[in-house]
């Protein structure tokens, strides 16, 4: 017994299974004052986001938020309550009135069918007649159980009572659960944490996650409860069957709750002279209701939760007997928690056999890395430099640690996107409108009100949701790789795989994945300023520190996450992931920055605050008007609230959100992501493409052709990156003996390397590693014969690569670089007997010259030896790069991309100029641009030196290609151009460019190529580095505009429209031809599928061939506003003629109530009106097509969503004319042939004009440019 107490294990599972008992007894003792308290904590939870948002609303008044979400709930309980006592008031007067007027043989007629039925016919007409003949005594019966039941009543008042009291508390517990619930929670949690030592997150885990699957199993099978019984009290002819329907979903919250209303309607009906209804309601409730109560509702639970079905099933029976009613909630958690403490159990038996012999590194965070020497700290971690972890390790120590990723600001929830639907002030007072109706008893037209708000909701929600998986996905996409050696290999992981001891490699522009100690750098510098503030780059070194207490920017042997390699390269081993980081550390600290409206957003939002205003300025003047008439006072405001929902323009910002995030999805696919939507915006206004050559105009698949070498010049055959090839001289011959000195620096000054017989590393370095192979140079023996111990890596500045190599007693130094840099830096060239002379840089010159003549990218190579006594390898390495010996020249070719050529021909035709940035010599960079189609002046990076602002701005346009540029030239250039007036996008891939990038309007990194920072600071990542890429995404930038716009015209047009037809009715005497459950139906339409269905309309032909639009331009300027105002008043003119024409036509029986229909003429004429301003909007959605030339053009039927959407409105709409529920609630009567010839062609109107407006405009241009040639 002992040896069992002290196994580790079991002395870890005794606090979970000492909880769950002590649970299980305070449930027992407290069992009245915890289900208090559960139902409680079950209502907070349940409307915890409302709340949250009702928090940020009040500037986070934690009081007053929780005291107005508590008065809510008691408000929307009493108002159930009042529901309930109200109809079943009316069902027991009308029983009541039923049971005095006695019953006839006829009351209840089986029909035929029934009687046939063996025995059941027979004994139900026994049944029927007793009931019919001996009335007085089932009145006496009656009388009886009232007296038996009248010395109840005492008791049953008393318990009203208590649930009154019970109420009470749970409300007062509600509001102290949403004022001080988080810190309750947070003090909780710390003590559970404390009692339940290390492995508390075993037992909250799975107590927490049951829970969620019990309210969500609680609130699915409520969902479904609802609709079955609001289904079944539609076909029993219940009055108002949806709010009944709503009212058992609430009451299906509680279990057994939903009997409490389809069982007394049933009874009732059964009672008031309708048997077969009320049999058949009490069986759809035994069947179909309380199927999805006892059996669906655990089967959700149990797949929502990962739970054993059985386990819920026992748990739910068992809780119900402990606990009563609220057991089917508490039992399930219980069973759970002790079900995961018996898996938790076997699980670290598992655990402990299988890394018992394995090492594993001591518990994070571990301070003092910076003391511990590079062997110590790889010890400490137990890993290996050479082979990294095992991939066996590095999962368990995932699975101990977790991910490493920092914590950030939890995407909106799908019920925060569902209720921000409701909080338009006008959706509000349209709810509220409706409640008040419902209540005063016009239960169909607030239930009707209330499911068309809904849908018009659903409809936003279901946009927004699919933007927020769109805007997701795109994150994903953006993930970080690191460089990660695992079991030996070199591997590039997400970052968010990193674990303690991984060994990770680090280049320039790479982000620090994790906290580290770095174990072997050359020349490393990092930017720390996100970190430290330190806004230079600091010098780092892999020496261990003697003293703990150096201050963090001083521990120049570590790296930290987030910050980025500037300079040099590196090794580390992972220290600390995730929050565990130090800047994990001050996560918690820093404030998230607010999402920024796009400038589109900020002017729709400004636009449509200021239609608002004129919206509401005609419709008060319209209630006054009505009121003034004697019109119903309900009535007018309904229709007053639901004329401000469709003429007021409120959402267009959300449109714009919504369509921007699509469009990023929809460029995504083509392989352009963008980060920030308001960048889509910018995209179609772009005047200037600023790009790299190499891999972005170029295939990026690097080639050597040529070398020169000892004076004498060498071909070199073979494509790419394959072995196969040779090098042979130009005049003829075999190669030269001796060309092995030239090659020996390519493969040695060279970071690239094969990987199975495939050159691995960067293109250029590839293809010299390629040629290096070709003249027979093996790098790996080389190296061993020739061991490297320094590196001055390349970057933009120096413009050259050094590395440093032992041989015996000397140090030998390979240098490549820029041709016109390393001359500078020798005074000496190798000869044709390989003896050193005095440099001649003319003639090296004019070699180079010649080779970038004919496009070929020229590299120089050059050599220096030392004696080893003279090299100190912790002393400034660039005081080496003196006196060299120049070797040779090699020229590599990188063959223009076969689409490149074509996408900047189609910017030229966009109007968008397209520049050339590039390090190449000016010489090389001219053959390219030649071949490119790229005219105009070439400068390089001396001649833009030379240049002041002002001159450069008076040049700036006529330039196109910038060679041999500087990273801060860039940025120059960048200014200069955006000064000048222009929308600039800039590529980049290096760490230099991270500045100009910034500073662009679109910074376009390249995602094969491009560093960390450089995707980091980019709005747009091109995944393929290809030219043609931006091009197709400047078409999708003009396209989505485009539909915006489209959006626009299309809603705007009808706002117009429904405020002149219902200003102008009363006006001319006739009724207004809307109700208002018809004008909730208009804006549906304007926001449902064919607006939404604008959204996705492809690019329109010609778009490439237009200048881009003003980045400043207004969205409705004047001549558009009145191409819209003059669709809105053809669709008011004809809609009134039709109303007009079917009053004069029909039995008009106008009597100034306009909207209660009174007359069937009247009724015949407003379903016209109604019908004709529905297909106004089906012909108008073609004119927001497109603005300039005719609609039927080649993409007339290629949106094939569109027409779904309009065969689904007109669909809709005959329903709503002729289906005779539909009718009641429409207030709608079916139409003729000729009526809807009638409404088809004058609808068709808003087309036509448009057509031949466009038609004449097209016809007068022709003229005036015929006359002016």
């Amino acid at each position: 017994m002992n040896d069992f107490m002290s196994n580790t294990l079991i002395r870890q599972l005794i606090p979970g299974i000492l909880l769950t008992g002590l649970l299980l007894l305070g449930f027992m003792v407290l069992r009245e004052l915890l289900l208090t308290l559960t139902w409680a904590l079950i209502i907070a939870y349940a409307v915890w986001p409302p709340y949250r948002y009702l928090r940020q609303r009040l500037k986070d008044n934690a009081t007053l938020s929780a005291a107005l979400m508590t008065a809510i709930i008691a408000a929307v309980i009493l108002l159930i309550v009042y529901w309930l006592l109200a109809m079943l008031q009316e069902e027991l007067k009308i029983a009541y009135q039923a049971l005095i007027s006695g019953f006839s043989p006829d009351t209840y007629r089986l029909p035929d069918f029934i009687k046939r039925i063996p025995w059941l016919g027979n004994t139900m007409q026994v049944w029927l007649d007793r009931l019919a003949d001996d009335r007085a005594a089932v009145m006496g019966q009656f009388a009886n159980w009232a007296q038996q039941w009248s010395g109840q009543f005492a008791t049953f008042l008393g318990g009203v009572g208590n649930y009154i009291m019970k109420l009470g508390v749970i409300l007062v517990t509600v509001f102290f659960c949403f004022r001080d619930g988080e810190e309750a929670i947070q003090q909780l949690h710390q003590g559970l944490v404390r009692f339940l030592g290390k492995y508390q997150h075993v037992y909250l885990q799975a107590a927490g996650h049951t829970t969620r699957a019990v309210v969500y199993g609680l609130v699915l099978a409520a969902l479904g409860q609802g609709m079955l019984a609001g289904l079944g009290y539609f076909i029993a002819g219940v009055k108002a069957p949806v709010l009944f329907g709503a009212v058992t979903a609430l009451l299906a919250m509680i279990p057994m709750g939903a009997t409490l209303v389809w069982m007394p309607l049933g009874i009732m009906l059964i009672v008031t002279e309708q048997p077969f209804q009320g049999i058949g309601l009490l069986l759809w409730g035994f069947f179909a209701i309380s199927t999805v109560d006892n059996i669906i509702r655990p089967l959700v639970i149990s797949g929502a939760g990962r739970i054993p079905f059985l386990v819920v099933l026992f748990g739910v029976l068992g809780g119900l007997t402990a606990f009563g009613a609220i057991g089917l909630f508490l039992g399930p958690v219980i069973l759970a928690v002790l079900l995961s403490v018996w898996q938790s159990w076997l699980k670290l038996q598992k655990h402990e056999e299988e890394t018992s012999d394995s090492a594993v590194p001591p518990d994070l965070p571990q301070p003092g890395w910076h003391t511990l020497s590079v062997e110590e700290t790889l010890s400490a971690q137990a890993t290996d430099a050479s082979t990294g972890l095992s991939q066996a390790v590095a999962s368990d120590r995932q699975d101990r640690y977790g991910l490493n990723q920092l914590t950030e600001k939890p995407p909106r929830s799908a019920w925060y996107l569902l209720l921000s639907q409701f909080k338009s002030f006008l959706i509000l007072v349209l709810i509220f409108a409706a409640v008040v109706s419902a209540t005063i008893g016009d239960l169909t037209d607030g239930a009707v009100i209330l499911v068309v708000v809904t849908i018009n909701a659903l409809l936003g929600f279901y946009q927004e949701f699919q933007a927020e998986k769109s805007l997701a996905a795109l994150k994903s996409m953006l993930g970080l790789q690191a460089a990660v050696r695992r079991d030996g290999d070199t591997v590039q992981l997400p970052v968010d795989q990193l674990v303690p001891g991984d060994i990770v490699i680090l280049e320039p522009g790479d982000k620090i994945p994790a906290d580290g100690r770095i174990i072997s750098c050359h020349t490393l510098e990092v930017d720390e300023s996100a970190l430290t503030g330190e806004s230079m780059p600091v010098s780092k070194q892999h020496q261990a520190f003697e003293l703990e207490t150096i201050p963090l920017a001083e521990r120049s042997n570590m790296l930290y996450m987030n910050n980025a390699v500037t300079r040099g390269r590196a090794e580390m081993v992972v220290t600390a992931i995730g929050m565990d980081t130090e800047i994990g550390k001050l996560a918690g600290l820093l404030a998230e920055a607010e999402d920024q409206d796009t400038p589109l957003q900020i002017q729709l939002d400004s636009l449509g605050k200021r239609l608002a205003l004129i919206a509401l300025g005609i419709i008060a003047i319209l209630f006054i008007t009505a009121l003034w008439r004697g019109e119903p006072l309900i009535q007018t405001v309904f229709t007053a609230i639901a004329l401000a929902v469709a003429a007021i323009p409120e959402g267009l910002p959300a449109v714009v959100t919504v369509t921007l995030a699509l469009g990023m999805h929809r460029m995504a696919r083509q392989r352009a992501i963008v980060k920030r939507l308001a960048a889509v915006e910018t995209l179609g206004c772009t005047t200037v493409i600023c790009t790299d050559k190499t891999g972005t105009l170029t295939v990026n698949q690097m080639t050597a052709r040529s070398i020169f070498y000892k004076g004498r010049s060498y071909k070199v055959s073979g494509e790419g990156y394959e072995l196969a090839g040779k090098i042979l001289p130009v005049s003829g011959g075999d190669i030269a003996d001796d060309l092995a000195d030239l090659l020996l620096p390519l493969a040695l000054c060279n970071n690239s390397h094969f990987q199975d017989k495939q050159a691995v590393g960067d293109p250029m370095e590839r293809a010299l590693l390629v040629l290096a192979a070709k003249g027979g140079i093996d790098k790996e023996q080389a190296l061993s014969q020739l061991p490297r111990i320094a590196e001055i890596p390349f970057n933009a500045e120096h413009k050259f690569m050094a590395t440093f190599h032992r041989q015996g007693d000397r140090i030998k130094v390979f240098i490549k670089g820029a041709p016109e840099v390393l001359l500078k830096l020798c005074h000496s060239v190798v000869d044709n007997n390989g003896d050193s002379l005095p440099i001649r840089q003319v003639e090296l010159l004019a070699e180079n010259q010649t080779m970038a003549s004919t496009g070929l990218r020229v590299l120089g190579l050059a050599v220096r030896t030392l004696p080893a006594a003279d090299y100190q390898a912790d002393s400034d390495l660039f005081q080496y790069i003196k006196e060299l010996t120049f070797v040779g020249l090699v020229g590599l070719m990188d063959p223009p991309r076969a689409e490149a050529r074509e996408a900047i021909k189609l910017c030229q035709q966009a109007g968008i100029a397209v520049k050339m940035i590039t390090g190449d010599q000016k010489v090389t960079a001219f053959a390219i641009a030649q071949e490119l189609g790229l005219s105009g002046e070439v400068i390089d990076g001396e001649e833009l030196a030379g240049l002041d602002d002002d001159a450069l701005a008076a040049r700036i346009n006529a330039i196109t290609v910038f060679a041999r540029t500087a990273p801060e030239q860039k940025v120059r250039i960048v200014k200069a151009l955006r000064f000048d007036g222009h929308v600039v996008a800039m590529t980049g891939d290096g760490v230099n460019d991270a500045p100009a990038l910034k500073t662009a309007d679109i910074g376009i990194a390249m995602g094969i190529t491009g560093t960390d920072v450089a995707k980091e600071a980019a709005t747009m990542i091109l995944t393929d580095d290809n030219f043609a890429t931006i091009v197709k995404a400047v078409e999708e930038g003009r396209g989505i505009y485009d539909n915006m716009v489209k959006f626009v015209r299309f809603q705007l047009s009808t706002n117009i429209g429904a405020i002149l037809t219902v200003a102008g009715a009363p006006l001319l005497g006739m009724p207004v031809p809307f109700t208002a459950v018809q004008l909730l139906w208009i804006n549906i339409i304007m926001d449902g599928p064919p607006a939404m269905s604008l959204g996705v309309d492809p690019v329109r032909n010609g778009s490439m061939n237009e200048a881009p639009r003003n980045s400043d331009a207004q969205i409705l300027s004047l001549r558009r506003f009145g191409n819209l105002f003059s669709y809105g008043l053809t669709m008011a003119i004809g809609t009134l003629g039709v109303l007009y024409y079917g009053l004069q036509t029909g039995e008009s029986d106008i009597a100034g109530d306009a909207v209660s229909l009174s007359g069937a003429g009247e009724a015949h004429a407003v379903t016209l009106a109604f019908t004709t301003f529905v297909l106004f909007q089906v012909f108008n959605v073609f004119n927001a097509r497109s603005e300039k030339g005719t609609t039927f053009n080649q993409h007339f039927c290629a949106n094939r969503l569109l027409w779904l959407a309009i065969f689904g409105v007109i669909m809709l709409q005959i329903l709503v004319i002729y289906l005779p529920l539909a009718q009641r609630i429409f207030h709608t009567i079916a139409l003729t042939q000729l009526d809807w010839l009638i409404a088809v062609g004058v609808a068709a109107t808003v087309l036509v004009f448009e057509e031949l407006r466009k038609l004449f405009e097209w016809v007068w241009v022709g003229i005036r440019v015929g006359r002016r040639i």
